[in-house]
């Protein structure tokens, strides 16, 4: 079954691949030198997690496994364009890479707090650093308020306009993640759109289940609608679980958190062990700055940011070595075609696709033309694509033991190499490509 969410081309049918292009497509049989049979299986464009971090060679098999071919470190990358790329270059992952300048790095570099905010001089240096990581390839700005609440707006508007200037998207982890005065999720996105509408930058709202729209979510996304409908280019991601998880040193976790997310020392636990803490534990791995998973996305805002047309999936993450990671980073893709199309039937298979392959791509294209022939199933298109069973694939990963992959898909090719296969993942074929703005 070939799928192509952008047409929505959905048949059995034989699809060609010459070098790293997709050449043929037809219905009435292909002959060529390898053929995959894929017979009861779905072939989909590779899934484009736009919302990844570095892809190191721990975690990045966990992506592949769960039918990534691209990963995008569009929440900013803690480093300068060129050694990124360098750097990746000279030892190739398996999937194609890229990512965002990251304004809380740059801040950090200039020796500003995450209280403090940046003065006159300050911020002329943080804008020639974004302009020259984007000359040297970065797609995007990131910036990161809740983590940096010194920031003013006015410095996010600067990095807002240095992203339209170039003709890039700004993606926003927002400064506020709930609905308790002051300072909720209505806060929160009316600091976003009021950037985005002066500065004419496109805005992508990262994680919304987390940050944005946390218990605000029906009101969080009319606001999104209402603001594109009056001609602001917005989009929003998210992850399909109903808890998060961030470093117990961060301000996320300032004074005042259970009130603000709902939440008690209970409701935290710590992925790798599964350890339920209680007041004692939480100063014990504060001071660790151990990273936590808290209960605290409702089921229903999950399902209602599946179900919005410009919320697209992206993980908010990569696995580490050692356990103390989110499940996200090894089984968010599966999840969405396991539980919430194949089992709860939230979405459809194409709406899910179009979620995960071609919505990113469009996205990622203002900033890398090369995003036009990625995200589809069309002659011309990459070679980029994911082989699963539909009635198997799934999510493994848990908090307890978030080092597990997803089964189901079984083959993923990346630039027309199979980086997986029903046997395994191929370690030892890396034809991951950079994905520089421009290029």
């Amino acid at each position: 079954r070939v799928l192509d969410p952008e047409t929505g081309f959905d048949a059995d049918a034989e699809l060609g691949i010459d070098g790293g292009t997709i050449t043929a497509i037809s219905k009435d049989g292909l002959e060529g030198r390898t053929r995959i049979d894929a017979a009861g299986l779905v072939v989909a464009p590779g899934f484009i997690d736009l919302l990844s971090y570095e892809p190191n060679p721990y975690g990045v098999w966990f992506k592949v496994a769960d039918g990534v071919t691209t990963t995008m470190g569009m929440h900013g990358l803690n480093d300068e364009a060129g050694p990124f790329f360098e750097r990746w270059g000279n030892d190739p992952p398996p999937v194609n890479y890229g990512g965002a300048f990251d304004h809380p790095f740059a801040r950090a570099e200039l020796g500003l707090g995450v209280g403090e905010a940046a003065g006159r001089d300050q911020l002329r240096q943080l804008r020639a650093a974004a302009e020259r990581g984007l000359a040297e390839g970065w797609s995007g700005i990131d910036v990161e308020p809740e983590y940096t609440p010194g920031v003013t707006t006015e410095e996010l508007a600067a990095m807002g306009a240095v992203a339209a200037d170039a003709g890039v998207t700004l993606y926003a982890h927002g400064r506020y993640s709930d609905d308790t005065p002051p300072g909720t999720n209505a806060d929160t996105l009316s600091e976003l759109l009021g950037i985005a509408r002066s500065t004419g930058t496109s805005l992508h709202v990262e994680h919304i289940t987390s940050t944005g729209g946390t218990f605000t979510m029906a009101a969080s996304l009319r606001t999104l609608a209402e603001a594109r409908t009056s001609g602001v280019d917005v989009t929003a991601c998210m992850y399909p679980y109903d808890f998060w998880a961030t470093y117990l040193g961060s301000t996320r976790f300032a004074p005042g958190w259970q009130e603000r997310f709902h939440i008690t020392y209970e409701d935290l636990l710590v992925p790798g062990t599964g350890e339920r803490l209680d007041e004692a534990g939480f100063e014990r791995e504060q001071r660790r700055n151990t990273l936590v998973a808290a209960m605290a996305i409702p089921e229903a805002d999950v399902v209602a940011g599946l179900q919005s047309p410009f919320v697209m999936i992206g993980s908010d993450a990569v696995l580490e070595e050692g356990d103390n990671n989110h499940p996200r980073g090894a089984g968010c893709f599966s999840r969405v075609l396991g539980r919430y199309v194949r089992e709860r039937r939230v979405l459809s298979l194409r709406e899910a696709l179009a979620k995960m392959t071609v919505i990113p791509a469009q996205r990622l294209a203002g900033g890398v033309p090369a995003f036009a022939r990625k995200g589809r199933l069309q002659v011309g298109a990459d070679a980029d694509i994911t082989v699963f069973d539909p009635d198997q694939v799934a999510d493994r990963a848990t908090i307890t033991d978030p080092s597990r992959e997803s089964v189901g898909v079984q083959w993923v090719l990346v630039g027309g190499q199979a980086v997986k296969t029903p046997d395994g993942l191929q370690r030892d074929v890396r034809p991951g490509r950079p994905l520089r703005r421009g290029a």
